[in-house]
């Protein structure tokens, strides 16, 4: 794999590097308060090149000529403005100051929406995470996400453990994850949200409850899409962060495009590695003395170690007559695991680990207008192989000093019973192919009306296979398979000649067909074991927003939701401790959201904005990880009937003349089990307790202080601290047991940065620590993430 990583990024180099006879102008345009200058027209008057400016000021002028130029900048709120400047090297950064112009012109109103303002405003409660603030941090998309209104990321531990997502108190596959709107599981667990740097990230668009049809998924409690940056012109960019338990990470990211031909080639690269080896306390770690004394240390984790890579190319065309975008793509992934200990921290693990090798190819295409005006084609399509092995064949029993056990002091090691630290001794070989295939036409018949057909068809297929099983097990067929297929019908509108009132009318319909064979024991005797289960759901849903003023939008949306069981919670994965459970029933969910977006409110230099979103969730057949016991060392998925939802959240954003901006958020899920009766006729004990090891309040507090100029002419020097505020909850019902319930508890996290952005807008130095006041944090009962962390990062623009 490091001979084909090697060439991969020789031949993007090469690629980009053989177009450096031509300069690539780089620039900003701002007033003199500091306020972006927006929609400004700048021209080189030689060339005729022209560009405008975006929402932070911003212009970009590529495959300019060596020489000497005149650059015009003209904007409604200024003077025009000239200015000399050369081209003699492959990158020229300029910022341009202008002067606001005396004039008064009250009767012309500029005005426009932002990708993010106009993804949030279309009647879905939706979030649209921008990562150009964080991308220079030692930060990955997960805290990113962490930091958001309504989402809660829970992770098991350090870099790369199992991550499971909330929002608004619905989680695990109740949530879906999409990478450009394709599923993220056929990428593998090593190309993750975890794993790829907010570099590579364009934005992270975040929809709760309510998901529109276009995304041809069944996501019951809300959708995350990561967007990944598609640069059009030429451009490579690498970054290294370091920090600590060894934790190194490197991304590189290059694009090529021929302007004649049209000829796109993409690609990027990543590499991941850390030791993990933070330290834990508590009174689940401990070490028991030959007489049975039980010591409570403070233990290093010594087997948790992480590693993954990931390369992905992309090749084909864009901007041409039978195209907007069509791209063939390879993505390559690996990585290796150390488990440090089962379900809870109770039981320590001294030599299991896991490791998963994928390869996935894709093909891509996007054109508006085929055939005939307002008819537009999507086209996803993806086929992976996945090899995964879970390797457990050492008895040793350790203890979280890092050494073998030995109780009766015979000079032996203690061993497991069952011939390895996880059970029975195993080298368990997973397999998986999978497919899937995504398109969308819309048709835009009749003014600003459209209708859309959105369809997914996916398979999976496992066949496990284990060198260390008896013979007879082995000659048996182990294979299981899941297909599934999802088909949207979705009618939206803008109604008025303002466009002010959007809706958008959705229709579901869902099909899944489960078969397993696998070998079964019974009184000594083993046979075949076939099992298959097929499931057809249907969905509807719709989604309202109506701007009542130019700055106030409400927004409301609906959707009686289903989700389907996955392969994870179906079949298990010995490599995350997860039993399998082949009787789950799909969740259905009646979902609601209420909300409103206030801004941006300006008044000279201040600028805020508030949006809020209420949410009604009405779930039955909640699937989800059933309390594992005290000594557990894996767990399952349950239906856990009944749960009924209520609750807020709510983001407040201010900035002061584009230096000071904060934004703080606040969320609360009461999610509760409502089913009163067991098949008896037996009330339950625990009718109308808060859902069992689930948060429910949260708040999330980030400011940042942008410095312009202070350390160097042309630099930005950037302060941020982030606080983030997990209220405690009960690991159980509240309603079983008596005193000293065991809880998650109270989490109060601080988080600090700087960073600093040279002059020419090449070079990015930050400093990052995590944690900083060494605060023992839990995502999930018995299991501690990292303490107090540092991390320097570096970041470089080639072109």
């Amino acid at each position: 794999m490091r001979s084909y990583f090697i060439l991969l990024v020789l031949t993007i180099c090469c690629n980009i590097m053989h177009t450096q006879a031509q300069g690539r102008l780089v620039g900003q345009v701002r007033f003199a308060d500091g306020e972006p200058a927006i929609s400004a027209i700048v021209q080189l008057k030689e060339l005729q090149a022209h560009a405008v400016t975006n929402v932070d000021g911003a212009f970009v002028l590529d495959a300019l000529p060596y020489g000497s130029y005149t650059l015009e900048i003209a904007s409604v709120e200024s003077e025009p403005k000239q200015l000399e400047l050369a081209v003699n090297t492959d990158r020229v950064a300029l910022e341009v100051v202008l002067d606001r112009s005396v004039h008064a012109l009250n009767e012309v109103v500029v005005s426009g929406q932002s990708v993010r303002n106009r993804i949030e405003t279309q009647g879905f409660s939706v979030a649209a995470v921008e990562t150009k603030d964080v991308a220079f941090q030692s930060v990955q998309a997960n805290e990113m996400l962490d930091r958001t209104a309504g989402v809660r990321i829970r992770q098991g531990g350090g870099l790369g453990s199992r991550v499971d997502y909330n929002i608004n108190g619905m989680s695990g596959n109740a949530v879906r994850v999409f990478i450009d709107g394709v599923p993220l599981a056929n990428y593998g667990s090593s190309f993750s949200l975890s794993s790829i740097p907010p570099a590579m990230i364009e934005r992270v668009e975040v929809y709760k409850g309510v998901v529109p049809a276009h995304l041809s998924d069944d996501a019951l409690g809300g959708a995350i899409n990561m967007v990944l940056r598609k640069e059009g012109r030429n451009s490579l960019s690498t970054s290294y962060s370091f920090g600590s338990f060894n934790t190194h990470q490197w991304n590189l990211n290059g694009s090529y495009r021929h302007d004649k031909s049209g000829f796109v080639l993409r690609g990027s690269g990543f590499y991941n590695y850390s030791d993990n080896n933070y330290k834990v306390w508590g009174d689940k770690v401990y070490v028991t003395g030959s007489d049975g004394k039980i010591n409570y240390v403070e233990a290093e984790r010594f087997h948790d170690r992480y590693r993954s890579g990931g390369l992905t190319l992309d090749a084909g065309f864009s901007e041409v007559d039978w195209a907007d975008l069509f791209l063939v793509g390879l993505v390559r992934s690996a990585g290796d695991k150390q488990l440090q200990h089962g379900a809870t921290m109770e039981t320590v693990y001294g030599n299991r680990f896991s490791e998963q090798d994928n390869t996935l190819g894709k093909l891509s295409y996007q054109k508006t207008d085929l055939f005939t005006e307002g008819l537009d084609v999507v086209l996803n399509a993806s086929y992976s192989r996945r090899a995964r092995v879970l390797i457990d064949t050492v008895a040793h029993i350790y203890n979280w000093l890092g050494t073998p056990v030995d109780l009766n002091g015979d000079g032996q090691w203690d061993q497991w019973a069952s011939g390895a630290e996880g059970g029975q001794a195993t080298m368990a070989e997973a397999p998986e192919s999978r497919y899937s295939l995504r398109s969308t036409v819309r048709y835009l018949f009749w003014r600003q009306h459209s209708l859309s057909f959105n369809y997914l068809r996916s398979h999976f297929t496992r066949r496990p296979d284990d060198p260390l099983r008896p013979q007879a097990e082995r000659q048996f067929q182990d294979v299981r398979r899941l297909d599934k297929d999802v088909y949207g019908l979705t009618l939206e509108s803008a109604w008025g000649n303002d466009g002010r009132f959007l809706s958008s009318l959705f229709y579901k319909h869902y099909q899944q067909h489960i078969a397993l064979e696998e070998p079964l024991k019974e009184e000594g005797v083993l046979r075949a074991f076939h099992y298959s289960k097929s499931n057809r759901e249907g969905g509807f849903g719709a989604a309202f927003s109506y701007k009542l003023w130019p700055r106030l939008t409400l927004m409301t949306s609906a959707e009686k939701a289903v989700r389907l069981p996955e392969h994870n919670e179906v079949f298990g994965n010995d490599a995350e401790n997860i039993d399998s459970a082949y009787e789950l029933k799909p969740e259905r969910s009646l979902n609601a959201n209420l909300g409103f977006y206030l801004g941006r409110l300006s008044w000279g230099p201040h600028r805020l904005y508030l949006q809020g979103n209420l949410f009604y969730r009405e779930t039955r057949d909640m699937i989800r990880q059933a309390i594992a016991s005290q000594h557990a060392e894996t767990f399952a998925f349950e239906n856990q009937d009944e749960v009924l939802s209520k609750g807020f959240d709510a983001e407040l954003g201010y900035d002061y003349a584009r230096h000071l901006n904060a934004v703080v958020g606040v969320s609360s899920f009461n999610a509760r089990f409502n089913k009163r009766y067991d098949q008896h006729g037996a009330q339950y004990i625990y009718y109308g307790d808060r859902l069992r090891n689930e948060p429910f309040f949260t708040i999330n507090t980030q400011v940042n202080y942008h410095l312009h100029d202070g350390l160097q002419p042309h630099s930005r020097t950037t302060f941020s601290v982030n606080w983030a505020y997990v209220h405690e909850f009960y690991r159980d019902w509240a309603s079983l047991g008596g005193a000293n319930k065991a809880m998650v508890p109270t989490q109060s996290l601080v988080d600090v940065g700087i960073t600093h952005q040279m002059s020419d807008k090449r070079l990015a130095l930050s400093l990052d620590a995590k944690n900083i006041f060494n605060q023992q944090a839990f995502d999930n009962w018995a299991l501690q993430k990292p303490g107090r962390a540092f991390y320097v990062k570096i970041t470089y623009t080639l072109l």
